[in-house]
């Protein structure tokens, strides 16, 4: 097979996998993201090839981000530009500055960060629906080995997709080479008689993804498995399947369970979930996530795990996650919320408070009580400074255990300094209390009624009196933040 001929068999095989995976549409504007590297320049030169064959007519744009990392780096740009004008191609080079913090990879990983970042730019200045970049079978691989090295679930295993939306715009990145190894990008590039910048970082295996390049992909071919690449890649391929299939099933379960409560909540119906398959569960809560915008790489196997038990116990204590989401059980429901999202609301059923003793509640809160002799100094500090959610009541005065509720419909008592009794519901008016804290309050009740409408007043017959011998300290708790 003469040059001509490899060329041309290398931009068909381009062209079906394209048309299969249907990347770029006829006639599309594709901003096609340049390094100056080889694999970019194969990208650039067959998308070339391919706007000038029937009606495929692509419309492309070079872009090229100089991270000002190396020296050299302008000359990387330069070359691009310069190429760009020999084809006749419009062309976007931008210089942004990129800083990162801690390991090396966290420098990888903001440069990764920026230049998707501009590529997005570039294309809504371009006017394009689509951003081609030069990622290669090879660079497949070598992300599904990368992510088993570090732990990861199943959809990470699939590794790097064909297309997928760009920082959750509408602009579409593509990845047209990636059904061809390195070795063929190389040998077309030398077939077509291209030239190439050579980055030195890229032999630099302090970088992860280096390292496993020029490492260890090396030693697993040559001490385990000489065909590692095509094993890793079927891998992935399985992944992608099993995933489809859990999704498919984790939408019809949150469909199913969940519900949208607000903006910032989502509820789901724990009894639903509970006899679910655990992987079905964990893709479900994975999904209800999504839906609120969690970031999930900041979630870990053991957060799911948390997340799950929640399902299964109504006893189970809130789960603080990153970002300040919290997850609560709430009687027969799972809360997911946002940071400032409305409190979940109290349970319906009662529950019993240890006292003395901690009492966890649904929604995170916890209250702890202790008793003992009084002390008259203690109690007037108390008075003048009152802190919020903390209270102290004759301990004599209680009749029976205390419950912990949510208000009802009819609830009445005798605020603390009022004249006489009146509802919950007058009170909390009178108060012009937010909805959100009406939603909070509690209702602290022994045989008699309401002792306590926490955390705002307490009831007169529960009040420290000159004959108190004992008293009752009531503490409600916020939900602990909990390890980030």
């Amino acid at each position: 097979m003469t040059q001509a001929e490899r060329t041309r068999h290398f931009v068909d095989g381009v062209a079906r996998f394209v048309d299969a995976r249907r990347l770029i549409e006829p006639r599309a504007a594709v901003v096609v993201g340049v390094s100056g590297g080889p694999d970019s320049m194969a990208l650039l030169a067959v998308l070339r090839a391919l706007s000038g064959r029937g009606d495929r007519a692509y419309r492309l744009t070079a872009a090229h981000l100089d991270h000002g990392l190396r020296p050299g780096s302008a000359d990387d740009a330069a070359f691009v530009a310069d190429l760009a004008r020999r084809w006749h191609l419009p062309c976007i080079v931008e210089r942004r500055q990129v800083r990162a913090d801690g390991a090396r990879d966290g420098l990888e990983q903001a440069a990764r960060a920026a230049r998707y970042a501009f590529l997005l730019d570039a294309a809504r200045q371009a006017q394009a629906g689509c951003v081609a970049v030069g990622h290669h079978l090879d660079d497949h691989v070598e992300t599904v080995l990368q992510r088993i090295v570090r732990g990861t679930h199943l959809r990470g295993l699939a590794g790097i997709s064909a297309a997928r939306p760009l920082a959750g715009s509408q602009v579409m990145l593509v990845r047209p080479l990636l059904g061809t190894t390195r070795q063929a990008v190389r040998r077309f590039c030398a077939d077509a008689g291209l030239e190439w910048r050579q980055d030195p970082t890229n032999a630099d295996t302090t970088f992860s993804r280096n390292f496993i390049r020029h490492e260890l992909l090396p030693v697993l071919r040559r001490r385990l498995n000489v065909r590692v690449d095509e094993a890793l890649a079927r891998l992935a391929e399985a992944a992608v399947e099993a995933e489809s299939c859990l999704a498919e099933i984790a939408e019809a379960a949150l469909a199913e369970a969940g519900r949208q409560a607000d903006g910032a909540r989502l509820v789901l119906d724990a009894a639903r979930l509970a006899g679910r398959h655990p992987a079905v569960q964990g893709r479900t809560m994975r999904l209800a996530l999504e839906r609120l915008g969690v970031r999930l790489r900041t979630m870990t196997a053991e957060r799911f795990a948390e997340l799950r038990a929640l399902l299964a116990d109504e006893a189970a204590k809130a789960v603080a996650l990153p970002g300040g989401v919290v997850a609560a059980r709430v009687g027969r429901e799972v809360h997911i919320a946002l940071p400032g999202a409305e409190p979940a609301p109290p349970p319906h059923e009662a529950v019993c408070v240890a006292c003395p003793g901690e009492t966890p509640l649904p929604d995170g809160r916890r209250i702890v009580c202790t008793t003992g002799p009084i002390d008259r100094a203690a109690f007037q500090a108390h008075c003048r400074s009152h802190p919020p959610g903390v209270e102290m009541l004759d301990a004599d005065a209680i009749r029976g255990g205390l419950c912990c509720r949510a208000r009802r419909r009819g609830d009445r008592f005798h605020p603390l300094g009022s004249p006489g009794r009146q509802s919950v519901s007058d009170f909390l008016t009178n108060a012009r209390l937010g909805r959100a804290d009406r939603t909070a309050v509690l209702c602290l009740a022994d045989e008699e009624g309401i002792v306590y409408l926490a955390p705002l007043r307490i009831d007169q017959r529960a009040r420290v009196t000159p004959a108190t011998r004992r008293v009752l300290r009531v503490v409600i708790e916020a939900p602990s933040a909990g390890p980030p």
